[in-house]
């Protein structure tokens, strides 16, 4: 039979086998302390009972560096699993239908929160036998049993349902200890009986896993290039599923492995988590400044198997991904790149709307049992009131009887006086013979009467009944009817035609997005499809040719760039020195129209207008005067001025310019800076322009100052560039603020004309 051994791809990473496997470390440094190792050996059981040995030869004790840290160590810090798991279930023994173990706790686990206390503790220097009973002759079959040198320690446990009749591979799992690891084929310690171990096994009864060699000598690093939240992961997961040999190398793999090693971190997810890269927020210092990180990129090149490098942002940038591909340059690798970009085929279709089908029907039925268990709490809630009411009635009805049967007896009591009072009465007078007669009549007319009155009490009670029978009949049917409504179940939900559409699922409520958005704007300018050039020995394209994927690039990256902002953007020395030079000017001009204004050529001027004004009044009229004074001032040509601050006899063009005429003014010049200082200083002509709904980000990078609309009356930032149309505007098909002038400018004069056009022409504020 061939030899019982480990092999590189049934180990985690952090396995060290030794002595031809016959001892089994681990690593134990930089956050590895926490993770439990694993690895399956390569003859699985399918009949008969058979046994192997493991004794832990060390245990060790780490150095943690947890002053300050406020996480919680998994316990214990030393820890042994020995038992067995299908071909296909997890590299660390844990809560798994594929897999079930004894533990050194004392602990058997069979499955998922399926945990019983059935042995006693077992530690270093102990022979520990693990026997698998699949003898369908033996009273005991398809059970499991751990021996301690030579001494049962726990009964036979059960097998699972779910694991009788498959293949089960030896699985040992451990933490901060070395094992020795016997697979006969004599026992270091004999067992009461006689049993084989699995090195002595018959071929019929057990299954060799041959080593994976690939057919031309190279395993395979395949590096998946796509796009974030357009199926990525589900991509991936979809491969892994129908390719078990590769091994994803990702955070999300690490966090996966660091939770079924019993590390404990808070739920939920914060603005700086992505699929990407998750959060590592055990609170202990060698989990989370990413030492684990660092270990696994040096271990992973070292062990020859078929990888897959699950990096969203690093794959999509070349530089990146060259350095990946020189950790993986041994000659034993074949270094691939899987481009999963545009549309996706059917199949893949398909699966999303499934998946998109199964999510809303599961929110749906979410909404249906809380509003189920509402209804039943408002029903319970009511019948409750109904028989208090029903309990308040029949007290008040009983203490009305227990009332009128006091009252009938005290009146039955007098009359009883009264007849005995006037029978004796009338015994005294002699008229016992006639009274006795009359008293006879009398009691057959109360006979009758009294013979009368059950009839009429049986037939009330009858007719009582009847209505109560009625009510119970009517509650009785209201009850099917929401029995009935309770066995129909949720309502079942359809996909509308807008998700039929979809290519891919979105992003779940409070679920996470393959890239942090900032992570993504800072990046997704250098994306770009693999080349030969970079170090790769094939490009596959999974549903686009290479020249649609590239397309398919280049426009999702325009598109980008045309929505998204860049948050590490600074403003440059061209727009600093221009700020400067306005900064400078615009008191100036204030000061120049203030101090216009108080000068004895403004009195003089305005005197003389004054005074031709009331003569063409006079003469024309008071409204012809008032038109002829609107035309004078109209046949100034603004936009020929050369000089805004001296128009003639010393007056600034800027001479009638109000408050809000000001604020226009430095609007008009600081929205059309802007404009124009990002496309220099980004510059990138695809690129075309700031959208709107970055305006206020970036006129607060740039002008260091908040944007706020209302300020000047209106609510948008659309509206607020239409006060200053003239100048700049948002564009309604780009949504991109755009300069409205036919050739561009740097002269500030433009926009005191722009201003003064506008104020003459009565659009201001």
């Amino acid at each position: 039979q061939d030899t019982v051994q480990f092999y590189a791809s049934e180990c985690t990473l952090n396995v060290l086998p030794v002595m031809g496997s016959k001892i089994l470390m681990a690593l134990s440094e930089g956050g590895m302390q926490y993770l439990i190792a694993g690895a399956r050996a390569s003859v699985g059981i399918k009949a008969g009972r058979y046994m192997y040995e493991v004794k832990i030869v060390e245990a060790l004790n780490p150095a943690e560096a947890t002053a300050g840290a406020r996480g919680r160590v998994p316990v214990p810090r030393q820890l042994v699993r020995l038992g067995f798991s299908t071909d296909s279930g997890p590299l660390v023994l844990s809560e798994s239908d594929e897999c079930i173990y004894l533990d050194s706790e004392g602990f058997y686990i069979s499955g998922k929160g399926k945990k019983a206390a059935t042995s006693q503790r077992f530690t270093r220097e102990q022979t520990m036998a693990v026997l698998l009973n699949l003898d369908p002759k033996s009273p005991l079959r398809n059970t499991i049993s751990l021996f301690r040198d030579g001494e049962r320690i726990t009964e036979p446990q059960k097998l699972p349902d779910a694991l009788v009749g498959k293949t089960l591979f030896p699985h040992v799992s451990f933490r901060n200890v070395s094992v020795q690891v016997h697979f006969g084929p004599q026992p270091a310690r004999a067992l009461p009986f006689q049993c084989r171990m699995i090195q002595g096994a018959a071929k019929s009864d057990v299954e060799v896993k041959p080593a994976l060699a690939p057919a031309d000598g190279k395993f395979e690093v395949m590096l998946p290039v796509a796009f974030p939240d357009e199926g990525t992961f589900d991509w991936l997961d979809d491969f892994l599923e129908k390719n078990p040999h590769y091994v994803e190398l990702s955070d999300r793999k690490i966090l996966e492995w660091a939770t079924l090693s019993g590390l404990w971190k808070p739920k939920g997810t914060t603005a700086k988590a992505s699929n990407d890269k998750p959060e590592f927020n055990f609170n202990l210092p060698s989990m989370d400044d990413f030492s684990l990180r660092r270990i696994v990129n040096t271990v992973a090149p070292l062990v020859p198997r078929d990888y897959v490098i699950m990096e969203v942002k690093a794959n999509l940038i070349a530089e990146e991904r060259k350095e990946v591909l020189a950790r993986f340059c041994a000659p034993h690798f074949k270094r691939v790149a899987h481009v999963v970009m545009g549309e996706p085929n059917a199949e893949y279709k398909s699966a999303q709307h499934s998946k998109l089908l199964q999510e809303k029907q599961e929110r749906v039925t979410v909404e249906w049992k809380a509003k189920k268990a509402e209804d039943e709490r408002k029903k319970a809630l009511e019948l409750r009131q109904q028989q208090l009411i029903e309990m308040r009635k029949k007290a008040d009805e009983a203490r009305k009887k227990v009332l009128e049967d006091a009252k009938r007896k005290r009146e039955e009591e007098l009359k009883k006086k009264e007849d005995e009072k006037k029978a004796k009465e009338q015994a005294e007078k002699g008229e016992l013979g006639e009274g006795g007669a009359e008293a006879e009549v009398k009691e057959e007319e109360d006979a009758k009467a009294d013979g009368t009155a059950p009839m009429e009490t049986d037939a009330t009670v009858e007719a009582k009944d009847e209505t109560k029978d009625e009510v119970k009949e009517e509650e009785e049917k209201k009850d099917e009817e929401e029995e009935e409504k309770k066995e129909e179940g949720p309502p079942m939900v359809e996909l509308t035609e807008e998700e039929q559409k979809m290519w891919f699922r979105p992003v779940s409520v409070g679920g996470s997005a393959d890239l942090q958005g900032l992570v993504l704007n800072q990046s997704f300018s250098q994306f770009s499809i693999p080349d030969l050039e970079e170090g790769f020995e094939d490009i596959r394209y999974e549903w686009q040719d290479g020249t649609t994927s590239r397309d398919y690039l280049r426009n999702w990256v325009q598109e980008r760039k045309r929505t998204s902002r860049i948050e590490d953007l600074q403003p440059g020395a061209w727009f600093e020195e221009k700020l400067k030079e306005w900064l400078r000017l615009f008191p100036e001009w204030q000061a120049k129209q203030k101090e216009y204004k108080n000068s004895a050529t403004k009195k003089a001027k305005d005197e003389a207008k004054k005074a031709e004004e009331e003569r063409k009044r006079l003469e024309m009229g008071d409204e012809e005067g008032k038109d002829a004074d609107i035309e004078e001032g109209d046949t100034l040509d603004i936009f020929s001025v050369e000089d805004v601050c001296d128009i003639g006899d010393g007056e600034p063009l800027f001479s009638n310019l109000t408050f809000e005429d000001w604020a226009l003014l430095q609007l008009r010049f600081e929205l059309y800076l802007l404009q124009l200082a990002f496309k220099r200083d980004v510059d990138d002509p695809e690129r075309i322009g700031i959208h709107e709904s970055h305006l206020a980000f970036y006129y607060h990078r740039y002008f260091r100052k908040q944007l706020t609309p209302r300020n000047f009356g209106v609510s948008t930032n659309a509206e607020l560039c239409k006060l200053v149309k003239d100048t700049v505007l948002i564009d309604e098909e780009t949504m991109v603020l755009t300069a409205q002038l036919a050739q561009e400018t740097e002269d500030v004069a433009y926009f005191v004309k722009a201003t003064e056009e506008n104020r003459r022409g009565g659009q201001t504020g």
